[in-house]
């Protein structure tokens, strides 16, 4: 495993469900694993706070950006972890010949921010903020209408069915007059994002792929239990099957997840009865 892979685990941005209790998904579906790439900020706590920051402060975004880039940096030079990642995955995008072909670096509201903003500034790249609402801020916090002529790198932490590159990031980009040719994500989830990506002409990276390899690997290095990995490994091969097959075997967990005590499981299990994505009886 890579350092990266090593730090999701040590700072429980990976975790892993007991075989017994999976976890409940906002779809109201069943997964073995729950992935919060920014926990890599050093760990869970700080990570909290600075999105709690951005979310603040999202309204100003002048002051965000100001406030957030000379934190991000700050937080860079102090905290061993967050700078053990970073300095990692830069280490990797220096290599990557169309990184080198961007003149700029661009990250998304909100957790790209936590990589983009460093990212930019070790590589000596200008970095741009892109905003929900398509608007672009330079790292001055000047809003930018025209990038024209430019090509850009996306910094993301992670890449699931890059929807949101499809809904924002990449007409922001556009619109701006710029083309954005390659994009590195910390985390590859592996539902689809790269297919999409490739269909835009955009070249993506990330030195995190979770499949089977990552898994069997973590298994190894005895971070997962054999029946954490045939878990995973089940749920990679296909998702509905394997929840399927885990509520047949297990007949009384939703009706047990809604009488949690936890508000979220709660609710996340009455979605699955509401909705039935299972189509079960």
């Amino acid at each position: 495993m890579n350092i990266i892979e090593r730090k999701l685990f040590e700072t429980q941005a990976m975790r892993i469900a007991d075989p017994q209790k999976p976890f409940w998904y906002t779809s109201g579906k069943l997964g073995p694993y729950f992935i919060n790439t920014h926990f890599l900020y050093g760990n869970e706590t700080a990570a909290c706070k600075l999105l709690d920051e951005i979310t603040a402060l999202t309204e100003d975004p002048k002051n965000l950006i100001k406030t957030i880039s000379k934190e991000i940096w700050n937080f860079y030079q102090t905290n061993a972890l967050y700078r053990e990642v970073m300095d990692e995955f830069v280490s990797m995008l220096k290599t990557n010949k169309s990184f080198g072909l961007s003149d700029i670096v661009t990250g998304g509201e909100r957790r790209d921010w936590f990589f983009s903003v460093a990212a930019a500034r070790l590589t000596g790249k200008k970095h741009y903020f892109i905003f929900k609402d398509l608007s672009i801020y330079d790292e001055d916090a000047n809003k930018t209408e025209s990038l024209s002529g430019l090509k850009t790198a996306h910094i993301a932490d992670l890449i699931t069915e890059a929807s949101s590159y499809d809904r924002a990031w990449i007409p922001a980009t556009e619109a701006a007059g710029a083309k954005m040719i390659f994009t590195a994500s910390i985390v590859d989830r592996n539902q689809g994002g790269r297919k999409l990506l490739q269909a835009k002409n955009v070249e993506m990276f990330a030195p995190v792929s979770i499949d089977q390899e990552f898994f069997h690997c973590a298994e190894n290095e005895g971070i997962l239990s054999e029946a954490q990995y045939k878990m995973v490994c089940d749920f990679t091969e296909d998702p509905d099957a394997y929840g399927i097959a885990f509520l047949k075997a297990h007949p009384n967990y939703i009706q047990e997840s809604i009488n949690s005590t936890d508000k979220s499981t709660r609710s996340k299990a009455q979605r699955c009865l509401d909705t039935n994505p299972y189509h079960l009886n």
